[in-house]
């Protein structure tokens, strides 16, 4: 019923009734012989109190109507201007969305061609990939969502690679591999693209869907085809998938020249513990400099990152985090430092992304190392998980990473040390696991073809 409907405040006429004593019983003797002015008198009396209560019930009854409006138009108004106020057209693309699902879902005529499920899925990776923030804001499914946590943990059963896809090519390549994993032991390089998993061609499918190809249980086998971009080959690996123990630092000595080779594979869970370990141990070996390979690390915890600056850093800004509002919060040394005199250099490529990114800018801005290599990723926004209704979730940028001198890092990426801005083939990454591994000698190492690490050595040689 609408406020405004009379009903609410006009009552009908009555007809004038005899009243009757309770249970319609007569009126005792002495009433029945009243005079007859007096009946009327009170017949009148009693007419006047009932058109008052009427005119009472009437004055209250458009009173409460006129709130009712006044409020109801005031809170239309503030909801209007807070939610449709210029510039905000959410609800409007919203509605949008809604109507096209509608339609699709009420008239399409084959209807076991809908898949409500990859439809929401590829809606929801269209609209963050609309947001520009590559390779950072994105999508998981169930089966990411586990994977991510288990990559995080440094535990996870699989192959052992670490895969990103090209926005614009939409290829799947090997960013590298985890040292002494199936994928590494079976001859896959940082670099291959991956072109079929069990047959089946994945080209141009999303990195979400391939994942869960690649993964599964210990034990279980997984053929995998790819093409090598520095020789032209189709290569076909059939490999067994492992449970993998990801060792997120390796070291190796290069006693030659008391250089400290040491590679942080991701930011994962205790990496800076495992870092305090390794220089401790190449400090015990002899070492006097180190190269701090970030190479190909995609990420990880802000902490670890924060606590890894901090053992080379005496003093300092790590890394500033901006809101949407502009409002910033620096985040400064814990002071666990182990080494803030010991020459350094941070070899980086364009594989290097998010809290990898942080540590390098915070080394290079503050003074502390140089930066060999090409510029990063530019993964710059902090990451928060919103868990989605049946398992899924978003990772969404909801703030933004800038170096200790202010720098965007998603808008400028970290740029090498001027002059150290040095190209290189993925396939040539020379970790300390593989230098190791094939005993390499510092003459063999000035003798590859990984330019970025001879830069470092020949830059750490003559500081």
């Amino acid at each position: 019923m609408r406020y405004d409907d009379p009903r609410w405040y006009e009552q009908p006429e009555k007809k004038e009734q005899q009243i009757l004593p309770p249970d319609g019983q007569l009126a005792s003797s002495d009433e029945a012989e009243q005079p007859e002015d007096a009946n009327q008198q009170r017949l009148m009396e009693e007419k006047e109190q009932r058109r008052r209560r009427i005119l009472t019930q009437i004055v209250m009854t458009v009173a409460f109507m006129a709130i009712a409006f006044l409020g109801g138009w005031f809170s239309h108004q503030a909801y209007t201007s807070s939610y449709y106020s210029p510039g905000t057209q959410s609800q409007k693309y919203a509605n949008l969305i809604q109507q096209a699902w509608s339609i699709i879902d009420q008239n399409y005529v084959d209807r076991k061609a809908i898949n409500y499920q990859q439809m929401s899925y590829d809606a929801i990776r269209a609209m963050l990939n609309d947001l520009g923030d590559t390779g950072h804001t994105r999508f998981l499914t169930p089966q990411d969502v586990k994977a991510e946590q288990q990559q995080l943990s440094g535990t996870f059963a699989g192959v052992g690679i670490y895969i990103q896809q090209d926005p614009k090519t939409k290829d799947i390549s090997i960013t590298s591999t985890i040292p002494g994993a199936p994928a590494q032991k079976a001859g896959l390089k940082a670099g291959d693209i991956i072109i079929e998993v069990n047959g089946k061609n994945i080209v141009g499918m999303d990195q979400s869907a391939v994942q869960p190809l690649i993964q599964g249980p210990a034990g279980t086998p997984v053929s995998i085809t790819v093409r090598r971009p520095s020789t032209g080959q189709i290569l076909t690996f059939k490999i067994i998938r492992a449970q993998i123990q990801v060792p997120n630092v390796t070291m190796h000595y290069i006693p030659e020249d008391h250089i400290a080779d040491i590679q942080i594979v991701q930011f994962s869970s205790g990496v800076s513990d495992e870092l305090k370990t390794a220089i401790l141990q190449a400090k015990k070996e002899g070492a006097t400099k180190i190269i701090l390979d970030l190479r190909n690390n995609p990420g990880g915890y802000l902490q670890e990152a924060i606590d890894t600056a901090s053992e080379f850093m005496a003093s300092g800004t790590v890394v500033i985090q901006q809101d949407s509002s502009g409002h910033q919060t620096k985040y400064t040394v814990t002071g666990q430092t182990v080494d803030t005199k010991i020459p350094m250099v941070v070899l980086v490529n364009e594989n290097t992304a998010s809290a990898a990114e942080i540590v390098t800018a915070a080394l290079q801005d503050n003074g502390r190392a140089i930066v060999i290599g090409t510029p990063t990723y530019g993964t710059g926004t902090v990451l928060q998980e919103f868990d989605l209704s049946d398992g899924s979730a978003i990772l969404l940028g909801v703030d933004e990473w800038l170096t200790p001198d202010g720098k965007f890092i998603r808008k400028t990426k970290i740029q090498p040390t001027k002059g150290y801005n040095i190209p290189m083939n993925l396939n040539n990454v020379l970790t300390p696991d593989m230098l190791t591994q094939n005993n390499m000698t510092l003459a063999q190492i000035l003798k590859s073809n990984d330019v970025q690490l001879i830069s470092a050595i020949n830059y750490l040689q003559s500081h």
